[in-house]
Order: C-alpha cells, then sequence, then structure tokens
C-alpha cells in the first residue's frame, strides 16, 4: 500500500494489523476489490472520530509540555542589521529561564540561508525597498513584529571635529556619507527628513557602501555619517561613541524588528517562549521617539547630542 511504503512500513504488517483491527470491531473498515479498495460507511466514520481523538490527544499533550519545562533545540538566524550585543543579553537571560533549550546563532547574509540552514526563527528589521514596497516573503512563513526602531543619523565624535556638525539636512552635502547595503542588495543612498511640515530628501554618491554591522564599524571608524536604526547603535550612543546629528529632524526609513518562522509542532513551544521574552527585553526600544515626541532625554542611551 502506498500509504505503508510511504512511512517505509512492510505493507504486509499494515495489512495484518487493519484486518486485526476490523476482528475486533467486529466491521469492515475497507471495501476490497482486485481494483480498488476503500473506505466503508463504518470505516470512513471510524477513521473521522479516531483522528479526533488523537488531534485532542495531541492538544492535550502539548497543553501539558507548555506546563513543564521547555527543552531542546532552536536555531536563531540573525540578519546583519541587529544589534548583537543587545540581542545576546535577551539570549542570556531567556536561557536563566530555560536552561534546558539549546540555542544554535547563525548570521544570516541572504536571506535564501533560512530554508537552506534549517534556521527556526529567523530576526531581522522588516524587508522594505529603496523607494517603498515590502520585499516579498517565502510561501509558508509567519511574520511577528517584535519592536519598532526609528533610524538616526549619527558619525563620531572625532568626524564631527574633524568635518564639522551638520545642522540641517543639506549640510549632509559637505559630508561624507556611507549608504547602508540592506540584505537584497539595496544601497540606501536616499534619505528622507521631516520636521513640522517641512520636508528634505538627500540623495547622495555613496564612497562607502557596508551592511549593517559593518555600517556601525564604519562610523566607529570615523568614516563619516551613518543612517541606521536606532537601536543598532544603541549602545554606541549611550557610551558616546557615536553621536546622533539632526536631533529636531524625524528621519524616515523607521523599521519594525521582526522574527520570520515556520509553525512546526514540534518546536513551537520554544518559538513561542522564545519571541515572548524577545518582545518583553525589547520593550524600552519600541517605538521610542514617537511615544516621547522627540524627548531624547528619555531615550535608555541619554541625550548625547545636543
Amino acid at each position: 500500500m502506498a500509504a505503508a511504503r510511504s512511512l517505509l512500513i512492510d505493507p504486509a504488517v499494515v495489512s495484518r494489523a487493519i484486518k486485526g483491527l476490523e476482528e475486533d470491531l467486529g466491521i469492515s473498515l475497507f471495501a476490497r476489490s482486485t481494483r480498488i479498495l476503500k473506505l466503508t460507511t463504518e470505516g470512513a466514520r471510524f477513521y473521522r472520530d479516531g483522528t479526533q481523538m488523537l488531534r485532542k490527544f495531541d492538544d492535550t499533550i502539548n497543553k501539558f509540555r507548555a506546563d513543564t519545562a521547555l527543552h531542546g533545540q532552536l536555531k536563531v538566524g540573525m540578519g546583519p542589521a541587529l544589534s548583537r550585543p543587545i540581542v545576546l543579553r535577551a539570549i542570556s537571560s531567556f536561557q536563566a529561564l530555560h536552561p534546558e533549550v539549546r540555542l544554535i546563532l547563525i548570521s544570516v547574509n541572504d536571506p535564501a540561508q533560512v530554508g537552506d540552514e534549517g534556521i527556526d526563527v529567523f530576526i531581522r528589521p522588516r524587508s522594505l525597498r529603496q523607494r517603498g514596497g515590502e520585499h516579498k516573503q517565502q510561501q509558508g512563513l509567519i511574520v511577528r513584529k517584535l519592536f519598532y526602531s526609528p533610524m538616526v543619523t549619527a558619525a563620531s565624535p572625532a568626524y564631527l571635529k574633524r568635518s564639522g556638525v551638520p545642522r540641517t539636512p543639506a549640510d549632509l552635502a559637505a559630508h561624507v556619507c556611507t549608504a547602508l547595503l540592506t540584505l537584497e542588495r539595496d544601497v540606501q543612498d536616499e534619505w528622507q527628513f521631516a520636521k513640522q511640515s517641512k520636508r528634505e530628501k538627500f540623495k547622495f554618491t555613496p564612497k562607502l557602501i557596508a551592511d549593517g554591522e559593518a555600517l556601525r564599524e564604519a562610523a566607529l571608524a570615523h568614516c563619516g555619517v551613518v543612517r541606521v536604526l536606532a537601536w543598532e547603535i544603541a549602545d554606541q550612543l549611550r557610551s558616546g561613541a557615536l553621536l546622533q546629528l539632526l536631533p529636531d529632524w524625524e528621519c524616515f526609513g523607521g523599521l519594525p524588528i521582526v522574527a520570520i518562522y515556520r509553525k512546526t509542532r514540534s518546536t513551537q513551544s520554544r518559538i513561542n517562549a522564545l519571541l515572548q521574552h524577545l518582545t518583553k527585553e525589547f520593550r524600552p526600544y519600541d517605538n521610542l521617539i514617537g511615544r516621547t515626541k522627540h524627548q531624547q532625554r528619555d531615550w535608555p542611551w541619554g541625550n548625547k547630542a545636543s
């Protein structure tokens, strides 16, 4: 039988099991002939009631598992535009709560790796094109928002001492600006700003293009001005290693940080626990500029660029 072969079971073993079940029940589950094999009316009812019972049994097992200590493995992919220290601090506190869960962290530089590497959860900024519109996601994937991060422009004190501090978006034309290269290979070489009713667009030809982590390192190496997600440089803004520029201007392009995964019964309880924990740990960074109406003294990293 095809069903037996698909499960790598000897068809003769399956036939004997069905025959024994029919004898115990006193009914015929299948109507058999030389050409066809199909369920009888009693067989169809037995199948329907049996699958319902098994589904309830699975639900009961999963509920009990949810109430007990989590265990097993999760493979977590991390996109380049993530603050590794902030993520790792959240991972550390998760492991303290669930010591039996084994986590494998993998840096992902190509969205195709998610399927190829068997990654259970992929954490990254939501994918947007250079001039708006989302990139297509693979079918069957669930996208869950963890928090929203605004964009900021920033540079190192050494660079600003050498080149001066821009006061308006137009002043950026006199500065060396580094463009972000996204996972989808979009070059973010157009920045947009708003201040009350004013709107300004800054388009430039970058001399340096870098992905998320390299972009932060370029700013720290005094290479020029960068435009990044605020949480990506939160530690550096707090310490003063980088300074926020144009604090009176809203920098467009903020993105939600999302977790992307497939709904899989074997890992779902671990995935749910991890995502709930990350959402809680990342809450201080959620839409912070909007909630404080640009009062940067309320940011976790303080006001370093007044």
